[in-house]
């Protein structure tokens, strides 16, 4: 690992208390003997505060701690070069902490673009992520914080139950009171993954509780209303939900002029990636997920929004990293509350409650 130290940086930042933070490192088995590396930006909200907080956590505990901090964007681009250098950098049983205010860009290497989960396959690195807090509501800090202090037990369990059940399921179908009717398939082959700090199954996302796969790409059919939206480099918590229509797997409508613009602005740089059937692409289903941690709620930052329990959350744009085959820029994640869903004929959700 590289030895680069930017908390000069930090210094007008101040700390943030966290006491679920002993809890992290013990889930992510970060000891006195492990090598860090955290990234950062300089944005004036709370992804900084929290960065600067584990770094002096880590400090104390004698670990080996490297330290980047880049500027604050939302724009979807590569990683600055010292950034992309100190994450390839990164060797077996190494760590990476990522916490965002937005983007932290994505890694290229030969002019090729490298997906994380892969990168940390090959050099046998872990990762914790914290993204995209700078669209957090200001008055939701703690509810937000509280999301990181989650039942262990509680998600492990249910996230296990809705597994088994997702594995064998074909068809979902999700309806709320307000008027959502969509429908997706599944395909039995693709892998379920379980987000409950088991980093080992790629799940480094933090808060966390959530199960997702990636659906059948020309499956999704319907109406659904969402009260969370991600857009480049930010969460957006609506005023009334917004409306998606989804037919043969493609957003092909919805009355939100921020998810519109976003598009239009995605659709750019894939179009510039040279990335075939750009358009369809990035309005194309990629996940369905289940949020399963009792103590996340809606924030306004979708690292926590999608968590939460008694919502589900579905995602469009690129899904290759989750082993669905649609490979472009951007994955923007988009939750729906107090829904009722159904596995195949099975009702498993009514109005937000589990029926497992």
């Amino acid at each position: 690992m590289i030895q680069i130290d930017e908390i000069k940086k930090l210094e007008k930042v101040k700390i943030i208390s966290l006491p679920a933070l002993k809890k992290v490192f013990r889930l992510y088995e970060i000891t006195p003997s492990s090598n860090i590396l955290i990234w950062t930006d300089s944005g004036k909200t709370i992804a900084p505060r929290i960065a600067k907080t584990i770094y002096l956590e880590l400090k104390k505990m004698g670990c080996g701690v490297s330290l980047i901090v880049d500027p604050p964007r939302t724009n979807i681009a590569p990683a600055p070069k010292k950034t992309i250098n100190a994450i390839l950098s990164l060797s077996k049983n190494e760590i990476f902490i990522s916490v965002g205010s937005g983007n932290r860009g994505h890694i290229v290497v030969n002019g090729k673009q490298v997906l994380m989960r892969n990168l940390m396959k090959k050099n046998g690195f872990r990762m914790v992520s914290l993204g995209g807090l700078g669209s957090l509501n200001p008055k939701k800090v703690n509810n937000f914080l509280t999301a990181f202090d989650h039942n262990e037990k509680e998600v492990k369990e249910l996230n296990e139950k809705i597994k088994n059940l997702m594995k064998v399921t074909k068809k979902i179908k999700i309806t709320c009171p307000i008027g959502s009717n969509l429908e997706l398939s599944f395909d039995s082959s693709r892998e379920v993954i379980c987000n409950d700090a088991n980093w080992r199954a790629y799940s480094t996302n933090y808060p966390v509780g959530e199960v997702y796969v990636a659906p059948i790409e020309d499956s999704a059919n319907g109406v659904i209303f969402v009260s969370s939206a991600k857009i480049s480099g930010k969460t957006i918590v609506p005023k009334k939900p917004i409306k998606f229509i989804f037919k043969n797997g493609l957003l092909v409508k919805t009355n939100s002029k921020k998810i519109n613009d976003n598009l239009i602005y995605v659709e750019k740089v894939n179009k510039l990636k040279k990335i075939s059937d750009y358009k369809n692409k990035v309005r194309t289903i990629a996940e369905f997920a289940i949020g399963t941690n009792r103590k996340a709620s809606i924030v306004g930052a979708m690292i926590c929004d999608e968590k939460t329990l008694g919502t589900i959350h579905f995602a469009i744009g690129n899904n290759k990293h989750l082993g669905g085959n649609n490979y472009c820029n951007g994955h923007f994640d988009n939750v729906v509350t107090k829904p009722t869903v159904y596995f195949d004929d099975k009702k498993i959700m009514e109005k937000g409650k589990l029926l497992l």
